[in-house]
């Protein structure tokens, strides 16, 4: 996954990666990505054999110290493929994010994946929620060659908090993620019916793309929600930044194992604190009552009372879990997780 003109959000996290290690002093020599998210299946078709003929190509060049490697099930066939026909020796780091593990783990992938770890030398994990799974899935890997770097971490310069957080008084709601029914946004919008019911005052933002974006606008229509509640799209990392600083609340509702949940981090650095679902990787960074509240996933109702909780906290309160959110990321900042990466990685080459 890589981000194109038409798809800028699609895997910018490994885009986010590549340009902090750069920024650290490594070169990048050879690319193979996929650009943007294929439209249908002879494009998928075309984009993944230009994937792999990219791989075997820059594997043939040889002109690199490294192979940095993202999302194992969907790259594993090629590497190995070219490792079995060329057998030069490179070190090898894969990173693994989630689904490659905990969907596309399977069939001919699982032999593939299995069989690429054995020439592994690193593989980086998002969390330690995910290094667990690792060590479930795939129990025979070596654990003093995890390393748990969360995704690349924020990026400081982009996600901030603004000189005026908020400009007016409205309490707003925002979520950002895919609009897939695993990302929870039917439980978000299910819970906004609850607290239009009740009378609170609010409004609410949702930003992201996916196959069910059509059912989106739907609900939007069938909950009488247009006033209240806007669908903004896909936003660039610079509107996101000025999108997240004028929410009180970042919802955080899906059903899904997140390996990390780095969208929710992003928020936490503009100084909004989140209600999210007790599951995954969210656990690894939201602290309940104290930078955000948790609830049980699906439950639109318990959703509903959290954010009910915040709304009517002191300003003092609110004010002091904002502060909260902003140390806890802190410790993701892009920079110092880039180096200790980046350190790792000269280890490694040091290594015969």
């Amino acid at each position: 996954m890589y981000p194109s003109k038409d798809d800028p959000d699609y895997g910018i996290f490994v885009n986010n990666i590549e340009k902090a290690l750069e920024k650290e002093g490594a070169l990048i020599t050879e690319k193979a990505v996929i650009s943007g998210r294929p439209k249908s299946i002879t494009d998928k078709l075309i984009k993944y054999r230009k994937f792999y003929t990219d791989i075997f190509s820059a594997y043939r060049k040889g002109n690199f110290d490294m192979i940095y490697l993202h999302f194992i099930s969907h790259s594993s066939p090629g590497l190995l493929l070219a490792k079995a026909l060329l057998g030069k020796k490179k070190k090898i780091v894969i990173n693994v994010h989630g689904s490659d593990i905990l969907v596309h783990n399977k069939g001919v992938l699982k032999i593939c994946n299995k069989r690429l770890l054995k020439h592994t030398d690193l593989l980086v994990v998002p969390s330690d929620y995910f290094k667990k799974i690792i060590e479930e899935v795939f129990p025979n890997y070596p654990k003093n060659n995890i390393l748990i770097s969360p995704s690349g971490g924020i990026d400081s310069d982009v996600f901030y908090l603004q000189k005026n957080k908020k400009s007016d008084k409205t309490f707003h709601l925002g979520f950002v993620s895919r609009i897939e029914d695993e990302k929870g946004w039917r439980t978000f919008l299910q819970a906004l019916k609850i607290l239009k019911s009740r009378n609170l005052n609010f409004k609410a933002s949702i930003v992201g793309t996916g196959s069910e974006v059509e059912d989106l606008k739907e609900m939007i229509v069938d909950y009488d929600f247009k006033k209240q509640v806007d669908y903004r799209g896909v936003l660039s990392q610079k509107e996101l930044n000025t999108f997240y600083n004028k929410l009180d609340l970042f919802i955080f509702p899906t059903k899904a194992k997140e390996s990390l949940g780095l969208v929710g981090l992003e928020a936490m650095a503009c100084g909004t604190p989140i209600i999210g679902s007790k599951i995954a990787g969210l656990k690894t960074f939201i602290r309940d009552k104290e930078n955000g509240f948790f609830f049980t996933s699906g439950n639109e109702k318990e959703l509903a009372e959290k954010i009910t909780s915040y709304f009517y906290l002191s300003e003092n309160e609110k004010s002091r879990m904002q502060q909260q959110a902003l140390r806890t990321s802190e410790a993701y900042h892009e920079n110092q997780i880039t180096k200790i990466l980046l350190q790792k990685f000269k280890q490694l080459l040091t290594k015969p």
